[in-house]
């Protein structure tokens, strides 16, 4: 007698119920995307006990008619596709036709649709797989499936639920998941007869994220914009001073089909790197669209996964569009609002910003503050700003008391030449949009004592930076129309010298200086292994090595702004870091790696005392650089305080 045999259908569609309905979500899932591809304006959803009880879902989408409705519920039973290679290029976001007959096997379902124009509706009934009654009925356009009593005929998958609140934060974050890249639809949901979330129909991205996350949120977001080969990415992503423990804030779309996929959050990370520090993540609403045979949806049961066709080239376009994002828009990070209290506490916290791990305390602010203190100086009025401005506090001649840094190599004069013209642009990017015509230290140039007065364009407002002086020899002071900017020397100098690394890295362009006596390094087998992995680049980056026997390596010669004293300990921090990433290094991934190394070392320290020409070079040069909101290992360079809150501070609002 023969063993194997075929399945009954009942059976088989519960086998199927075991992939395709993992927990309520899984089920509001599957009905949103066929709503969304009967091309549905407004969804309707609720949800009694985290979706344990009953998921009620109405759309105003096609409809069906009677035959169709009785045969949507029987396997591979689909109306998007006829042919096996559809599957090449699918547009839709169900195909399988599974869905329907696993939900309807494990559940109570009661499905009730009319074409538009009819004269009357469906409703068939069915519970765990068996079908009750198909009748007709009166009802409005479009198709409502009520789904009750899940696994109810499967006591143990039950017990596997989840809390009434944990299911319920499913539901809400997987229909925020298809609000946002459906702005065309408008989406309601309610749960326990409490309404949750509820947003209109809108053609623009920005407004359905307003509506979904708040004004404050949308604040912190930069606009991602970018083309090229038949990719095409777009959407938002957080600035620098953005920073999660997780990667709960990242939506991520493909070809608007939400999806959880590691190339795509590897392409975030490596698009942050040197911008954020390690262990954080940044926020994102990032939409990517490639033509729909470059990606296979047709590999995850749930269809959260995609494969494509040419995951470099998707990898380096999110990469690029991402910086160049970042790039457009810089901000400063804000001082934080803990500094005195808020008018308005926030009532949830989708609507707040999240705060860094580097922001600084209350008495750095007021420190800042008793820094600059009067004699003021007056300055041309603005509506709700009839007060004066304290003066710069400090003169030309150095301060007598300069703070001395122990094992610090001696640092050259740097030179103060003119700001080219990219450095007004770059101010005019970040300092808010305003117009600006000059550099920050153009005015310290002329007068070093004193501001001077720089021109205004036609609308009257402020076009000048000043550089005010130092706060304990290590920050560097300046005030703009928008308030006071507390600027890191160190991490400034990091960026700068980091950046201009990075480009000789790259070129190839690195002086060496060879060593008298070689310094001979012990490697474990880990950093051995990233060492023959990346021996070439080494060379190319200026290390000239030999290796000797077993793991040892010869330091023969070091690039020549690096200390033959630092040239070990970097080495071997290099190659620690590199190993313990547990993933294959590209060649720029290391030059970037060795650039901040080599940055680090080389910047001036805190408690250094600068000249106003040294402080005009820096804030000159840093306002060049690519992103010089954060430094190299991700701590903000910049500290804006703005007038809005140094006025509420005094009670002046």
């Amino acid at each position: 007698m023969s063993k194997i045999r075929i399945l009954p259908d009942v059976v088989a569609n519960r086998i199927a119920a075991g992939e395709v309905v993992e927990r309520p979500a899984s089920i509001v899932k599957e009905c949103l995307e066929n709503a969304l591809d009967a091309q549905a304006h407004q969804i309707d959803l609720a949800v009694e006990r985290g979706g344990k009880e009953s998921i009620r879902i109405r759309d105003d989408g096609e409809g069906m008619t009677q035959d169709d409705a009785i045969l949507a519920f029987e396997r591979h039973a689909t109306s998007k596709i006829r042919t096996a290679e559809e599957l090449m290029a699918i547009q839709t976001f169900g195909f399988r036709g599974e869905a329907l007959a696993a939900i309807g096997s494990v559940a109570r379902v009661t499905l009730t649709t009319k074409l538009h124009g009819a004269t009357s509706g469906t409703e068939v009934c069915l519970e765990g797989g068996k079908l009750r009654h198909v009748r007709e009925v009166a009802a409005p356009g479009g198709t409502e499936i009520l789904v009750r009593d899940l696994f109810f005929n499967l006591p143990a998958r039950r017990k596997f639920l989840k809390t009434e609140a944990t299911e319920a934060f499913h539901i809400t974050n997987l229909v925020t998941h298809y609000a946002l890249a459906h702005p065309q639809c408008g989406f309601t949901l309610q749960h326990n007869g409490r309404q949750v979330l509820a947003v209109t129909a809108t053609t623009d991205l920005r407004a359905r994220a307003y509506q979904l996350f708040g004004a404050n949120m949308l604040d912190s977001l930069a606009p991602v914009e970018f083309a090229q080969g038949g990719i095409a990415v777009g959407g938002f992503v957080s600035r620098p001073h953005v920073q999660r423990t997780s990667r709960d804030g990242q939506y991520l779309f493909v070809n608007r089909r939400f999806v959880r996929d590691k190339l795509i959050g590897r392409a975030l990370s490596d698009a942050y790197r040197n911008i954020l520090p390690p262990g954080v993540f940044p926020a994102a609403m990032l939409f990517v669209e490639v033509p729909p045979d470059m990606v296979d949806v047709n590999v995850h049961p749930q269809k959260t996964e995609v494969r494509f066709r040419a995951p470099q080239q998707v990898l380096e376009s999110i990469v690029t569009a991402v910086q160049q994002a970042l790039g457009r828009s810089p901000h400063f990070a804000p001082f934080p609002a803990a500094a005195t209290p808020p008018a308005h506490p926030s009532t949830t916290a989708a609507t707040s910003p999240p705060t860094g791990p580097h922001s600084p305390s209350a008495p750095a602010v007021h420190a800042a503050l008793q820094a600059l203190a009067p004699p003021p100086v007056a300055v041309p009025a603005s509506p709700g700003r009839n007060e004066r401005q304290p003066p710069p506090f400090f003169t030309a001649t150095p301060h007598p008391g300069a703070g001395s840094v122990s094992a610090t190599p001696s640092t050259p004069t740097l030179p103060t030449p003119e700001p080219p013209d990219e450095a007004a642009t770059r101010l005019h990017s970040i300092l808010g949009g305003r117009p600006r015509t000059r550099c920050a230290g153009a005015a310290r140039r002329a007068h070093p004592t004193r501001p001077t007065s720089e021109p205004h364009p036609p609308d009257g407002r402020r076009t000048d930076v000043r550089i005010l002086g130092q706060i304990h020899d290590s920050y560097i002071v300046a005030a703009d129309a928008d308030g006071l900017l507390l600027i890191d020397q160190h991490v400034a100098h990091e960026r700068i010298l980091f950046e201009q690394r990075v480009r000789a890295l790259l070129a190839r362009d690195v002086l060496v200086q060879m060593l008298l006596t070689p310094l001979v390094v012990d490697l474990s087998p880990a950093q051995a292994t990233v060492f023959d992995a990346l021996e070439s680049e080494l060379e190319a980056a200026g290390f000239r090595t030999t290796r000797l026997a077993g793991r040892t390596v010869a330091v023969q010669g070091v690039p020549a702004d690096l200390g033959a004293e630092d040239a070990k300990t970097l080495l071997t921090e290099l190659l620690d870091a590199l190993a313990s990433e547990q993933q294959t290094v590209s060649r720029e991934h290391f030059l970037r790696e060795l650039a901040a190394s080599l940055a680090c070392r080389a910047a001036i320290k805190v408690n250094m005392n600068l000249t106003p020409e040294k402080m005009t070079w820096l804030v000159d040069e840093l306002f060049q650089c690519a992103q010089p909101t954060n430094c190299p290992h991700g701590r903000p360079v910049i500290l804006r305080f703005d007038m809005s809150l140094i006025e509420r501070g005094f009670k002046r609002t």
